[in-house]
């Protein structure tokens, strides 16, 4: 059927149909968005026969073979497996700057070694959504991250804190460090993906700062009871980010950080290129041309704004999770049109989108 639509000759079949069955079931035919039932394949057929000729087909199918970045659940596992590295990494930066020593130099030196094993225990990982993956993050750590150490929501509340507080003094004093506060030096906001860098933190135009990190920082501590020491570091870090998220969040943090009493760090498992983008630039302008025509402004809410043939932020990715499509990518890969809201060319989606801001009342 595809070979039919797409008007392929053998010579085509052949080289195509071998790579679909593997990413099929390597990948595509696992993701979670589809309903129970559904397949890739018949996805993809239906998908390719909303373009109205040939050559949009082509186009449209040029996008899944040679950009589409699909990550799978055991390739993000990967990433999560290598948070704590790069975790640790700063840690010994930290430390090696307070004691003015280069990094390589903290190895070999018991004062920055007895800090760093401080620093280690004092260390309180959240969890910032569901896609940080904090249980298999603490199943990698095992061993190094106690279940104490651990929270899945930046959500705490003043009864959590002080469990919190109560068996982080347990294990300094189990440590032999009674004369260590017990309080958090470092706190690792964990999470899966950032594409803009807007969620993490922003300044809305009257200047007010929001976001995870501000949000977090704001918390309502009392003076006695404050769980963070004085220039607590607030650690960011995220298994993927974009490099436009990257520079957005390293510029908006320089700025923040003059208005807080937290020091910050980033860190990230694996940064996408700039090269991967998708924008009025792109050198396909037949791919540039599809995903403007083939766009219904009835898929636009106040979440997303205004002309996102390109994402959300204007972000132009060809990126898709396995739990779900980040609005930051071209809309042509997730964006499903509303029979009701229809103001253009109607979309159905290749891998459909699980809106976190979903319309109330809507039937089931």
């Amino acid at each position: 059927m595809l070979a039919d639509l797409m008007e392929w000759e053998d010579d085509r079949v052949t080289a195509e149909l071998p790579w679909l069955r593997l990413m099929v079931n390597y990948k595509y035919d696992h993701y979670q968005g589809y309903s129970p039932g559904s397949r890739f394949c018949v996805n993809l057929i239906y998908w390719l026969s909303q373009f109205l000729t040939l050559k949009e087909r082509d186009t449209a199918f040029r996008l899944v073979r040679k950009k589409l970045i699909y990550i799978n659940p055991r390739e993000m596992l990967h990433l999560v497996g290598l948070s704590m590295p790069e975790i640790k990494r700063a840690m010994r930066r930290k430390v090696g700057g307070d004691l003015s020593l280069r990094m390589h130099q903290t190895w070999g030196d018991k004062n920055a070694q007895s800090r760093l094993e401080q620093i280690y225990e004092r260390t309180l990982y959240v969890g910032l959504s569901d896609g940080a993956k904090i249980d298999s993050f603490r199943r990698y750590n095992e061993g190094f991250v106690s279940n104490e150490q651990i929270v899945a929501s930046a959500e705490i509340s003043e009864s959590k804190w002080k469990g919190l507080l109560k068996d982080l003094r347990k294990r300094l004093d189990k440590r032999g460090w009674a004369n260590v506060e017990a309080k958090f030096e470092r706190v690792c906001l964990i999470d899966d993906f950032t594409a803009s860098g807007s969620t993490l933190i922003r300044q809305t135009p009257d200047l007010v700062w929001s976001g995870k990190i501000p949000r977090f920082c704001e918390q309502p501590f009392t003076e006695e009871n404050h769980p963070l020491t004085d220039g607590c570091v607030i650690h960011a870090h995220h298994y993927i980010a974009t490099t436009k998220a990257k520079e957005t969040v390293e510029n908006a943090i320089n700025r923040f950080s003059a208005t807080s009493s937290y020091a910050f760090e980033l860190t990230f498992s694996t940064v996408l290129e700039s090269s991967i983008v998708i924008d009025d630039s792109f050198e396909d302008s037949h791919l540039v041309e599809l995903l403007k025509r083939c766009y219904d402004k009835g898929i636009e809410d106040e979440h997303t704004g205004e002309d996102i043939w390109y994402g959300y932020k204007q972000c132009g990715l060809p990126l898709v999770l396995d739990h779900n499509a980040p609005n930051n990518s071209v809309a042509l890969i997730w964006a499903a049109t509303n029979p009701e809201k229809l103001k253009g060319v109607e979309m159905h989606p290749l891998f459909p989108r699980i809106k976190r801001h979903s319309e109330y009342g809507q039937s089931i």
